[in-house]
C-alpha cells in the first residue's frame, strides 16, 4: 500500500506502539492510585507534557492538558470563548475551520450570540484587510487555524493575533494546530505568542489515536470542560490514559529530534516532486494555495475533467490511497467547501484530491501515483490534458 493521506491520520512510530504496548501489559495501573504514584506514572505523565512544550516551543509553565483529541480541546476552547462573549461583545473565527470549531460557532450564532467570519482570499489565506475593518475592543473571543487541512496553507496567525490583541486587549485567542504541528517547526514566540490556546491531536504526528491536548498559555484561566475526580489540576477530569500518553510523548519527542534534523525539507522535496510531475502531465490542473506559504508535505490538486470521489476509490482499488475534499452526506456528495470559498468553481472543485505525504514517503512512491493518474486519464475518464 501507498498511503498518501497523512493529514487524515498518521501511522504510529514502532516506538510508539512498543511504550503503549508496556503500558497496557505491566504497567496498567490507574495513575491516580498509590501503586501508580509508586511507579512513576506521574513521572510518565510531566514528561510527556514536557515534550509536547519542546515541540511547539511552549513555555516551562504553559500549562498541557490531555484530551481526547482536538475535536474535544476545539469545543472546550470554543465553550470558554462562549463564556467570556455572554451577554457582551463578539465572537469571531475564520469561515474555512475544520468542523469542530466552524460547527460549534454556528451553534452559538443560533443561540444568539454575536458571531463574525473571516473570509479568505483566493490563495485561501486570510484576509488581514478584512480583519482589520472588524475588530474592535469588544472582540471577547478568536479561534483562527494555523494550518489548513485541506489546502495545507499556513495562515499568517502572527499578524492576524498581533492585530487582534492590539484592538481588543482581553480578548482570548484559540488557534486550532492539529495540521501544523509535527509538520513544521514552530517559533512560538515568533508566531504564538498572543495565542492563549492551542489545540492539537497526536495521531497526526505518528502518535496514538483518542489523545491530544490543549496547551494554555499567557495565564489564561478556563472552567474546567469534564468535572469529576480533579485530575489534572481540577481541569479535566477522568482516568488518565497513560498508554496513550506515554505514546504521545515518545511520538513528540521523535518528531522534535525529525525536525531539528530537517527532515520536514525531505517530505517537501516529495511533495514539490509531485506536483513538478502532475503540472507536467496535466498542464491544466490547478494546485490550490500554490502561491501561499504551505505545509511542506500537502498538495490540494485537481485534474480537469476527472470526478475526485471516483479517483479515490479506484486508486483505493490499486493500493494507492489519497482523498477528497469532499464531504459525504446520505444523499449527496458535495466539493471542498474552502475551495468554494476560494473562489474556485464548483465543477472545479469537484476535481479535488488532497496528497499528504510523511516522513516515510518516497519519490519512487509518488512516480507509481502520478503514472496511475495518467494511466487512469488515458483509459478510462479521458481527462483534459
Amino acid at each position: 500500500m501507498i498511503y498518501l493521506d497523512n493529514n487524515a491520520t498518521t501511522k504510529p512510530f514502532p516506538e510508539v506502539v512498543d511504550v503503549m504496548t508496556q503500558f497496557m501489559t505491566s504497567r496498567f495501573w490507574n495513575a491516580s492510585s498509590a501503586y501508580g504514584q509508586l511507579d512513576g506514572l506521574e513521572e510518565v505523565v510531566e514528561s510527556a507534557k514536557a515534550a509536547i512544550r519542546t515541540l511547539i516551543g511552549a513555555a516551562p509553565d504553559d500549562e498541557v492538558v490531555f484530551t481526547s483529541g482536538a475535536t474535544e480541546s476545539n469545543t472546550w476552547a470554543v465553550a470558554e470563548g462562549a463564556r467570556r462573549a455572554s451577554g457582551c461583545g463578539w465572537i469571531l473565527t475564520s469561515a474555512i475551520e475544520h468542523p469542530s470549531v466552524g460547527e460549534a460557532f454556528d451553534s452559538l450564532q443560533e443561540q444568539g450570540v454575536d458571531v463574525r467570519l473571516l473570509q479568505v482570499t483566493r490563495d485561501g489565506v486570510f484576509d488581514l484587510d478584512e480583519l482589520e475593518a472588524i475588530v474592535d475592543s469588544n472582540l471577547r473571543f478568536a479561534s483562527l487555524m494555523f494550518a489548513h487541512n485541506e489546502t495545507g496553507v499556513i495562515q499568517p496567525l502572527r499578524e492576524a493575533t498581533s492585530l487582534i490583541r492590539e484592538r481588543a486587549p482581553e480578548c482570548l485567542i484559540h488557534t486550532d494546530a492539529t495540521q501544523a504541528i509535527g509538520k513544521i517547526p514552530i517559533s512560538f514566540a515568533e508566531e504564538l505568542g498572543e495565542v492563549d490556546l492551542i489545540s492539537f491531536s497526536g495521531h497526526k504526528f505518528h502518535g496514538p489515536k483518542g489523545i491530544g491536548g490543549l496547551v494554555i498559555c499567557n495565564g489564561a484561566q478556563l472552567k474546567p470542560l469534564i468535572r469529576g475526580g480533579g485530575q489534572q489540576n481540577n481541569l479535566r477530569s477522568g482516568t488518565l490514559n497513560i498508554p496513550a500518553i506515554g505514546g504521545l510523548s515518545v511520538a513528540a519527542s521523535k518528531t522534535s529530534r525529525l525536525l531539528k534534523a530537517n527532515q520536514d525539507t525531505v517530505v517537501r522535496t516529495v511533495r514539490d516532486y509531485f506536483e513538478q510531475r502532475i503540472s507536467c502531465l496535466f498542464p491544466k490542473a490547478c494546485i490550490l494555495g500554490s502561491q501561499a506559504k504551505r505545509l511542506p508535505n500537502t498538495s490540494f490538486f485537481g485534474i480537469p475533467g476527472s470526478d475526485a470521489d471516483d479517483l479515490v476509490h479506484i486508486l483505493a482499488g490499486e493500493g494507492m490511497i489519497v482523498s477528497t475534499g469532499s464531504s459525504c452526506s446520505a444523499n449527496s456528495i458535495e466539493p471542498s467547501r474552502t475551495a468554494l470559498l476560494m473562489k474556485y468553481e464548483y465543477k472545479e472543485a469537484s476535481t479535488l484530491l488532497r496528497f499528504s505525504a510523511s516522513y516515510e514517503n518516497t519519490i519512487d512512491e509518488v512516480d507509481v501515483l502520478v503514472n496511475k493518474l495518467y494511466e487512469l486519464s488515458s483509459r478510462e475518464h479521458k481527462l483534459a490534458l
